[in-house]
């Protein structure tokens, strides 16, 4: 395809200041989608989402919010949403539920949580919310006898669910205006923490609730570290929501001391406070660890549980499986209860993600190669794929359907960014028809992208990998063009086949690269989502090994095309990805330059510092302190001596999941072997880079890099004005 005369090549700042939507819902009835849009706040330096309301009916869209960032969205009922509003100019107490009343007029704040709550679900005649309790977060008074500590791994999780009522909130509020200053404090604000039934402080992974408002189901592990991933519990907590707050308020009253009534002495103000049977019931589901509870049936009868069957390794793929809770109500504190789990997924062999529960039945997604697909699983267990119309769904923003059946979901491919669309019919025919209804490919016209297409190749092992190759605008087969590899996270994760990957707009300029003719290839190396079991744990014990198997097969398949110039290869990735781009730098001879982003140098390193030391456990079949021959084997520094690819590395500051550590080991090793390599820190970054200046210095940094290396051009890190552009 030959390049328009008026095309445009785009910067990487217009990479970044593109819109698009993060998150959708849609109303009960289905004749309105609420959803967040998000921008680019260069002056601030931060990324903010406007909600927004589209009515089907009128085919007409208007801003609901225009100040903060709105993180989640839920509908009360069909003419009123609730949003999870943050105030970016205050540092505490800025994440709060508003609720927008008949889609009109400002929107009244139903929560004052300190410090912010977490997330939020329609529940009852309010909400309960997710956030952390006061009065286990402060460790003012340890602080004051013993100096600021922390106890690693062993601090208790602070973590608690609340419950509140709109109306009396509304009625706090306005009693709190017109009171003046310590006389508001004698007002009792109407909220409940739920989970003080629970025995111990348990840090709360996920919950849900009941559509009949009767019960709510948690999924907890021990502590709030990620190393106690795998010591989870499940709960039912059966509640009467309004008469449990009303319970509350009249026990928090009895305490206000008046001239009517006696000071009660101490004990009775104990009794008072640990007699909890007001909350409701509690029950411990004996479920089988790392199960969770994930959804739940429109008539609140039935569980859905997400459970790996054969093993709790990070490979291993999870199942569906539901649980009539109604008719094994008895059993459910009981070991039995595994016995009566009903497996649903059994013949997908793929990882089921973004699951909802409708009267047609349970819609969820998954990844197939370089697509993904939305399903349907009926009531029989029959499960059967949705046509989208040669749209993949984003995995990045999950599908919502509405009780009247329709579907809203956002949809790309090869030729198209992700656009919002709702079905026009009911997801109960068998030709669903669509209707767009934003319009975010006006903001690329004429933009050159190159073309995209899935490629396959066989691996050393003989493998079947697939690569999303993008190829440049006026491709020339008889032509020899540099070619970088852009490798994903995970490794249990996939690169798909999209006109715009995200990670284009935060760490690696793929299209600006496609516009200075070079090929870009992103691979779904072994251990890759979407296909199959078998192939997610090809990776055990082969970490970087494998890995550098299937990308140097790529450019063996890719030469034998005819287009590549094997003389210029380069490969970058972040996370996983950083990791391949390091073990292939150091153990292969193939590559002219790598870029490491928040990548592994070393695991044993990485095992004593980070925050999941199970990974590598998981991969590498133990513990270092046991047998560290597997460790040394897939490490990158561990063929340091023969190093000699240039490296450029990036890592965030406070990152735990690969602290920073791993970094500083890469860089003194390069240095140490006189091998050319920078190490550029962001101050305040974890894992990911989350500031718009940050993610535009960071490609920048691999822009030039590899046009450097691979073309040639000046090596500068620092060029303020091309920076800028």
């Amino acid at each position: 395809m030959v390049p328009k005369t008026d095309s445009i090549k785009p910067t990487i700042t217009d990479m970044i200041s593109l819109e698009f939507v993060s998150h959708a819902k849609i109303s009960p009835k289905g004749d309105k989608i609420a959803y967040c849009i998000r921008k680019t706040n260069w002056t601030k330096d931060r990324y903010e989402n406007d909600c927004f309301i589209f009515d089907v009916e009128k085919n007409k869209t208007f801003q609901l919010t225009r100040y903060g960032k709105i993180n989640q969205i839920a509908w009360i009922n069909n003419e009123s949403l609730a949003v999870l509003k943050e105030d970016p100019e205050m540092k505490e107490n800025s994440n709060q539920v508003f609720v927008f009343e008949d889609l009109i007029g400002e929107p009244i704040q139903v929560t004052d949580h300190y410090n912010g709550i977490q997330t939020f679900e329609i529940f009852g005649k309010g909400l309960i919310y997710l956030a952390k309790a006061p009065d286990r977060a402060e460790t003012k008074e340890r602080k004051t006898k013993f100096g600021s500590f922390i106890h690693f791994e062993q601090e208790q999780s602070a973590s608690a669910l609340y419950y509140v009522e709109y109306e009396k909130m509304k009625n706090y509020f306005e009693g709190k205006k017109k009171k003046n200053g310590n006389n508001s404090k004698s007002l009792i604000k109407p909220v409940i923490e739920i989970t003080k039934l629970l025995k111990e402080p348990l840090s709360i992974l996920g919950y849900v609730v009941s559509p009949q408002n009767d019960a709510i189901y948690l999924t907890c592990q021990s502590r709030d570290d990620k190393v106690y991933d795998q010591e989870t519990s499940t709960y039912q907590i059966k509640i009467k929501p309004t008469e449990a707050l009303n319970a509350y308020l009249s026990k928090q009253d009895e305490k206000q001391p008046t001239d009517k009534k006696e000071t009660k002495n101490k004990n009775d103000k104990e009794v008072l406070d640990d007699d909890l049977s007001y909350l409701g019931v509690l029950t411990r589901i004996a479920l089988p660890i790392v199960s969770s509870i994930v959804n739940i049936s429109p008539d609140g009868k039935k569980l859905l549980v997400a459970r790996r069957e054969r093993d709790n390794f990070y490979f291993t793929q999870s199942d569906l499986w539901t649980l009539d809770v109604d008719k094994w109500q008895p059993l459910l504190a009981k070991e039995e209860i595994n016995d009566k789990l009903v497996k649903i997924t059994g013949s997908l062999d793929r990882t089921p993600m973004n699951i909802h529960w409708v009267k047609e039945g349970i819609f969820c997604s998954h990844v197939e190669g370089t697509k993904t697909a939305i399903i349907h699983i009926s009531k029989s267990g029959e499960i059967s794929t949705l046509d989208l119309e040669g749209y993949s769904a984003s995995l990045f923003n999950t599908f919502d359907v509405s009780e009247s059946g329709r579907l809203c979901f956002l949809g790309f491919n090869s030729s198209k960014i992700e656009e919002l669309y709702i079905t026009q019919n009911a997801i109960t025919v068998s030709k669903l028809e669509f209707i767009q209804i934003t319009n975010f490919g006006k903001q690329i016209q004429n933009w050159r992208f190159g073309t995209v297409e899935t490629i396959r190749w066989a691996s050393k092992d003989g493998t079947e990998i697939e690569g999303v190759l993008r190829k440049p605008d006026g491709f020339d087969p008889k032509k020899k063009y540099p070619l970088v590899f852009i490798i994903h996270g995970g490794p249990a994760s996939f690169d798909a086949e999209t006109l715009l990957p995200r990670n284009s707009l935060y760490y690696y300029p793929g299209i600006q690269f496609s516009n200075l003719d070079i090929l870009v290839l992103r691979v779904n190396y072994r251990g890759s989502i979407g296909r199959g079991q078998a192939f997610l744990e090809l990776n055990k014990d082969n970490l970087g090994i494998g890995d550098m198997w299937d990308l140097e097969s790529a450019i063996d398949y890719l030469e034998k095309q005819g287009f590549v110039d094997t003389n210029k290869i380069g490969c970058m990735g972040w996370s996983q990805g950083g990791y391949i781009s390091a073990f292939v730098g150091i153990h292969s001879k193939r590559f002219k330059a790598v870029s490491v982003g928040a990548g592994i140098a070393d695991w044993y390193t990485y095992h004593i510092s980070n925050d999941i030391p199970q990974f590598t456990t998981h991969y590498l079949s133990g513990s270092p302190f046991r047998n560290r021959e597997l460790y040394e084997k897939t490490a990158p520094i561990s063929n340091i001596k023969n190093a000699q690819t240039p490296t450029l590395i990036q890592h965030g500051e406070i990152d735990q999941r690969v602290p920073l550590s791993n970094a500083k080991e890469l860089y003194r090793g390069l240095k140490e072997m006189n091998v050319p390599v920078e190490l550029f820190i962001y101050p305040g970054m974890g894992h990911p880079i989350i500031k718009p200046k940050e993610n535009r210095t960071v490609m920048y940094q691999n822009l030039n890099w590899f046009s450097h290396y691979l073309l040639g051009e000046v090596l500068n890190l620092f060029d303020e004005k091309k920076m800028e552009k």
